[in-house]
């Protein structure tokens, strides 16, 4: 964000259609400023929306250089509080960055971050919401190849579906940034457009499969 500018700062986010890159880096920042000050939710803010739109809206009009000063200092005790939660609760927060960290770096025509470490933890994030939607809609077991690890998601019984992709793109598809048409050129048997039907349910209308081609 340093060299791209406040000129490219404004380039729209496909993975965020209501969102420019600007718009993006103020939800994260707002997310470590939120975080950190314990203000959390309301709780009839159903998945955060309010919550999230709020950190964009009062951000809106603030110098790019702005902006960043509040992250170098927001960022530091928030890293701080990832380690003293823990790996399980912190990959969470490293999920969300990277996908958002992703999509500005697809909007800015930037190369895919594919580092294998943060993939392997926002992946193990994205496993378990996903074995825990489809345990929760009892759809039955998907199974999950990547490289040399096979999962069971939402039970141990005869899987119902199988797929097999990279790393990379099983986090891209199970963060909501491939379309339908994307994942199912994955490597697959069985019934995966049930599969996607339930894990797309458990996005409980936060987001959903985009219907636009993310190449990243």
């Amino acid at each position: 964000m340093r060299t791209a500018g406040d000129a490219r700062a404004a380039t729209p986010v496909a993975a965020s259609p209501a969102w420019t890159v600007r718009d993006v880096l103020a939800h994260v920042i707002g997310l470590c400023s939120d975080l950190n000050s314990l203000h959390f939710p309301d709780v009839g803010d159903k998945g955060g929306n309010g919550w999230t739109a709020l950190q964009v809206a009062t951000r809106r009009g603030r110098a790019l250089d702005d902006l960043l000063a509040e992250w170098d200092r927001e960022a530091p005790t928030f890293a701080a509080g990832l380690r003293e939660f823990g790996y399980e609760f912190g990959r969470h927060f490293v999920a969300d960055l990277h996908a958002h960290h992703q999509d500005v770096r697809v909007a800015l025509g930037l190369t895919a971050d594919d580092d294998p470490v943060t993939v392997a933890m926002s992946l193990h994030h994205y496993l378990a919401f996903t074995d825990e939607v489809l345990s929760t809609a009892s759809w039955g077991t998907l199974e999950v190849v990547v490289d040399a690890d096979r999962r069971f998601l939402g039970g141990n019984q005869a899987p119902r579906a199988s797929v097999t992709a990279t790393p990379f793109d099983l986090l891209r598809a199970l963060s909501g940034r491939r379309t339908r048409d994307q994942i199912l050129r994955f490597e697959w048997s069985g019934d995966a457009e049930g599969a996607l039907a339930a894990i797309e349910g458990g996005f409980a209308g936060n987001y959903a499969f985009p219907t636009t081609p993310v190449e990243d």
